[in-house]
């Protein structure tokens, strides 16, 4: 179950998307990498943005985004942002790919 709003201009529909680790229900209001209600943020890859409900000013909250080896759609509680986004299984998985710090957290989150 994966859906995305891609190219819109202007406000984009809410939606939803799961994370394909935890299976969590996430809203999302904009997938790309600038959202049009928050234009002075660029990230870095395709993410899926939500308008921060709790801020008075125009500002945006990244909810997911996809691992950058699997290319499964996970949230930010399962995913680790190490130059690109990795679900916490592929950095478990091909550990010695990455720094022994970024491995020693997962584990010690895990625990």
């Amino acid at each position: 179950y994966q859906r995305r709003v891609r190219g819109v201009q202007g406000e984009a529909k809410r939606d939803t998307i799961q994370c394909l680790s935890c299976s969590q229900l996430l809203p999302y209001d904009f997938y790309g990498r600038r959202a049009p209600y928050c234009p002075g943020i660029v990230f870095t890859e395709e993410s899926y943005l939500l308008r921060d409900p709790y801020s008075p000013e125009r500002r945006v909250v990244c909810m997911a985004g996809e691992c950058r080896v699997c290319e499964r759609v996970v949230c930010e509680g399962c995913s680790v942002v190490y130059k690109f986004r990795f679900c916490k299984e592929c950095v478990e998985k091909y550990s010695e790919q990455f720094p022994v710090e970024i491995v020693q957290r997962l584990a010690k989150d895990s625990t």
